[in-house]
């Protein structure tokens, strides 16, 4: 756990931070009729957006807005009126303290990126294919695992039963099951795996056991490696304590990502917008990250629906 904090700790101190050139907050979250006053001059406030010394913020009726400070500290606005930069630093009362604040300020600095390229999201859509495979995946086309227990899921295509199957580097079926459903929860321990490995896993239509298909792959990370990671998560938890749910999730996803932890990531952003729905930054980071990681269907498919309430228990039959 030392050693991942200490790495990562020396990658922060050589990268560039998102407040280094004098910015004190980060817009993370705008809803309603929200202005930002820079030089006389007033601009509605987005995502992404930064806030300096003499800038102002005016909130009006029935709006809100989520920054967050240069030292890694949320701040909520609900209340109408206008706030100088000075006011704002005020109310953030930035005291927290902590032997891991760099590095959980790292994982921020990640995450307020990411919002910041919402700006500029462009989600590429659907993936053309020469020769259209028979199942289509609705989880990464590579991921780490990290614990045993690991769901796999598809997009339904016309038949009433799937073979599932995974398969070891020398090519031997460790697993084979005939399902019904579009979903799969497995317990890599009880099926013997080895950790430090890699797997690959695919889906047929099983009265089409000879159909195309595309392979996915997944590696199941070392305990050690297991136990490091999840040392270092509950240490970032404790430290953003005075986080909300929602942002404590969202913040986790970003942790996820630079893991490879796609199919944790994915779920700590569906968790995110499950505990706040109105949250549309969660909403479009989840679409952004879908398409990261190779899910382009998906991610065109909820970009278009942006505008509309997100069911998180996604009816895949939607996206097909």
């Amino acid at each position: 756990m030392k050693k991942i904090i200490f790495t990562l700790l020396v990658f922060i101190a050589a990268s560039s931070s998102i407040f280094c050139q004098g910015a004190k907050f980060v817009v993370l979250t705008v809803k309603g009729s929200v202005t930002l006053e820079r030089n006389k001059k007033a601009s509605t406030i987005k995502a992404g957006d930064k806030i300096y010394d003499n800038d102002k913020v005016k909130l009006g009726k029935k709006t809100y807005l989520d920054i967050v400070y240069k030292d890694g500290k949320t701040l909520n606005l609900t209340k109408a009126g206008t706030y100088t930069t000075a006011k704002l630093i005020d109310l953030v009362k930035a005291t927290r303290t902590s032997t891991t604040k760099k590095f959980a300020n790292y994982v921020l600095a990640e995450f307020t990126k990411s919002v910041d390229d919402i700006n500029n999201m462009k989600v590429t859509g659907s993936v053309e294919r020469i020769v259209k495979p028979a199942t289509e995946y609705a989880i990464p086309y590579f991921t780490n695992v990290l614990d045993p227990l690991v769901t796999f899921k598809w997009f339904p295509i016309t038949s009433k039963s799937y073979l599932f199957s995974i398969v070891n580097s020398n090519g031997g079926v460790v697993d084979s099951e005939n399902i019904s459903d579009t979903i799969i929860t497995v317990n890599l321990q009880k099926l013997k795996l080895m950790r430090s490995s890699n797997y690959k896993w695919f889906v047929k239509d099983a009265s089409r056991p000879r159909s195309l298909i595309d392979t996915c792959k997944f590696y199941w990370i070392s305990q050690k490696d297991a136990n490091s990671i999840k040392d270092t998560i509950n240490i970032l938890l404790k430290d953003w304590k005075d986080y909300d749910q929602s942002m404590k999730q969202a913040l986790l996803a970003s942790f996820y990502y630079n893991h490879k932890l796609y199919i944790d990531m994915l779920q700590a952003y569906e968790r995110a917008i499950e505990l706040t729905p109105n949250n549309d930054t969660y909403k479009k980071l989840y679409i952004l990250a879908l398409d990261k990681v190779g899910l382009k269907n998906m991610a065109a498919n909820l970009n278009k629906q942006t505008e509309k309430k997100i069911n998180l228990k996604i009816n895949l039959n939607n996206f097909k």
